[in-house]
């Protein structure tokens, strides 16, 4: 398996998560498909979006597990612009303040882990 093919592999998975754990949220459900028909017609646009839209402005403060931050920089992004990942942000924005520490885990481990191989794909 190539580092795209775990990369989106895992963004999926990502979303799926989201989706889950929050299913009245429409912008995760389209944001998921939207990438799983990327993932078939175009893998390295969500590779491209990841890196452009949350691993350079984020990258450290994934790293670091800065949450305010983190959250400062989602509200930022989201009054600005849209595109597949904005569900990413906006669990930070929306979400983040009541959400257990348990799933912030998830989150962080998740986000972690795109971030390596966002740095591996594009080496």
């Amino acid at each position: 398996m190539s580092v795209l093919t775990a990369f989106c592999n895992q963004m999926i998975r990502f979303f799926e998560e989201l989706q889950a754990s929050y299913p009245e949220e429409k912008s995760i459900s389209m944001g998921l498909e939207a990438i799983q028909a990327a993932k078939r017609s175009n893998p390295r646009l969500i590779l491209d979006m990841f890196h452009e839209y949350l691993y350079k402005p984020a990258n450290d403060l994934i790293m670091t597990r800065n949450d305010e931050a983190i959250m400062k920089l989602a509200r930022q992004i989201m009054s600005t612009q849209f595109n597949e990942l904005m569900p990413t942000l906006m669990i930070f924005d929306k979400y983040w303040p009541d959400m257990s520490q348990p799933n912030r885990e998830v989150i962080w481990q998740y986000l972690t882990v795109l971030c390596k191989l966002c740095e591996k794909a594009r080496a």
